[in-house]
């Protein structure tokens, strides 16, 4: 039953996260205890994703603020992303933090960027959304600049601010200008009918959307800021931004256009789908051929985020309910993979000095777990069977494919782009099993600690289980589309 004053349980997990906050922060005034901080976070996070978990079982839903935020099945889907990438990263034995004379602020700008990343998903009005976006977007800034060491972390953290800052103003312009046409903030499927100026000021605004957000996603050509960014900035940090932070774009556009999109387009007669479907060609080509020219494994891996926010805007292109479920499917798919190869890039860096395609040449036979791991991850991202992102690649395709027209050639961008992008990824994989070391190569393995083996065990066993079980993901990922939709359709 719905609730707008009590508290309901949809709303546990962001007030487990709130409080969670809380708790670190007088954890970190009164007993500075940086092992503690640590475990408060993973309990918190853990707690929110099986929350979530347990709240998308049950379809229920409830409002809160003056019905600003819907906290229903599409949130709680979105959630299970922002906490489990979340998790990942405070898993994840950070060399760069032991190194600090306060790390603690780290785990707290962690859960309240998660916190507002939970917001953006739940927000029903395009003002509510900006704000949640920004209070996470914020942290992630102080995020990336956390390590005062690294000269390139304050670089990489100055390009990300002014991009940040820029976007958000584009965004603010065009939220003012959808209201100027509409009388409306709120993200609902229909307006009252509006004037010829009026429509072109709605086209202009929601172009100036697509823009704003563009550059969150790191769409091309809104994407110059990534690789500079995720490159200087802690891996912890980079970690967080490719996964959780690039899904929590995904999610603010997939709102936005679920539920306004078709009447944008009837009113403005704006071919929104086109302009995303152009987004994600170029996008995908340009992330592939810049991944294949690089020699540094952590810029590798940033370009080819970019190239795999091409393939994900193929969801929003064909505008359907099941690209919709695919979409959610697919960040969720590459959320876990990114952040895997991430942390398996992380300790290759930190144990042996292993940033380059020549450094981590055999690598698989030092540290065989993690470079196994690493195989996997990145073979994931090729779109190689039985993976996860190889599944959401393949319904992704047969979407468009079935789509007929036009549609047809986003399918066949995406496979001649996935065939680019194996040659890179393949590269690596070759260069830790049969590279030629510039080194005297071990002969024996490395011992990889527990603290280590963790987070990618996990991030393994989901690339692989989310591929073999994506039913029940997909179906509770059209339930969430289709009670969203039905939800604010129906809501006064």
């Amino acid at each position: 039953m719905v609730s707008h004053m009590n508290i309901s349980p949809e709303f546990l997990p962001v007030l487990v996260l709130a409080f969670g906050a809380l708790l670190l922060f007088l954890q970190d005034v009164l007993l500075e205890d940086v092992t503690l901080s640590r475990l408060i976070s993973i309990a918190l996070l853990l707690c929110t994703t099986v929350l979530s978990l347990l709240l998308i079982q049950s379809h229920s839903h409830a409002y809160i603020a003056g019905d600003s935020f819907l906290f229903d099945s599409f949130s709680q889907i979105f959630g299970v992303v922002f906490s489990l990438s979340a998790l990942l990263v405070v898993l994840t034995d950070s060399q760069f933090l032991k190194r600090l004379s306060s790390p603690f602020e780290f785990y707290v700008l962690v859960v309240l960027a998660t916190l507002g990343m939970y917001f953006v998903a739940a927000s029903t009005n395009l003002i509510a959304l900006f704000v949640a976006f920004e209070m996470s977007t914020v942290a992630t800034y102080a995020m990336t600049l956390f390590d005062k060491n690294n000269p390139h972390s304050a670089e990489a953290a100055m390009k990300f601010f002014v991009v940040g800052a820029l976007s958000a103003g584009i965004i603010l312009y065009a939220i003012s200008l959808v209201y100027l046409a509409t009388g409306s903030i709120d993200l609902k499927p229909s307006f009252a009918l509006i004037s010829p100026s009026a429509s072109r000021l709605l086209a202009i605004g929601f172009v100036l959307l697509i823009v704003g957000f563009g550059f969150k996603v790191a769409a091309v050509p809104f994407h110059l800021w990534l690789p500079d960014t995720y490159d200087g900035a802690p891996y912890a940090t980079t970690t967080y931004l490719a996964s959780a932070s690039k899904v929590m774009g995904f999610a603010a556009l997939l709102k936005i256009f679920l539920t306004m999109g078709p009447s944008v387009q009837a009113l403005s007669h704006l071919e929104w789908r086109v302009l995303f479907a152009a987004l994600s060609i170029v996008t995908m080509s340009v992330g592939n051929l810049a991944a294949l020219v690089q020699t540094r494994v952590k810029r590798m891996l940033a370009y080819s985020s970019i190239s795999q926010s091409g393939y994900i805007l193929i969801g929003l292109a064909l505008a359907s309910s099941f690209s919709y479920a695919v979409l959610i499917y697919f960040v969720l798919s590459y959320a876990v993979s990114k952040a895997g190869s991430f942390i398996v890039a992380d300790y290759f860096e930190t144990k042996f000095g292993a940033s380059t395609f020549d450094d981590y040449a055999w690598l698989g036979r030092v540290a065989p777990l993690s470079a196994f791991s690493m195989s996997i991850f990145l073979l994931s991202l090729a779109g190689i069977p039985p993976l996860s992102v190889f599944v959401a690649k393949f319904f992704m395709f047969y979407a468009a494919v079935k789509a007929g027209g036009a549609w047809i050639w986003l399918a066949v961008a995406g496979v001649l782009n996935s065939a680019l992008s194996l040659y890179y990824y393949a590269r690596l994989i070759k260069n830790m099993y049969m590279g030629v070391a510039n080194k005297q190569p071990r002969e024996q393995a490395f011992q990889e600690s527990i603290s280590h083996v963790v987070p990618i065990a996990i991030s393994l066993a989901l690339t692989i289980a989310l591929g073999l079980a994506e039913a029940p993901i997909l179906g509770a990922s059209q339930h969430a589309i289709n009670s969203l939709y039905q939800q604010i359709l129906t809501h006064p």
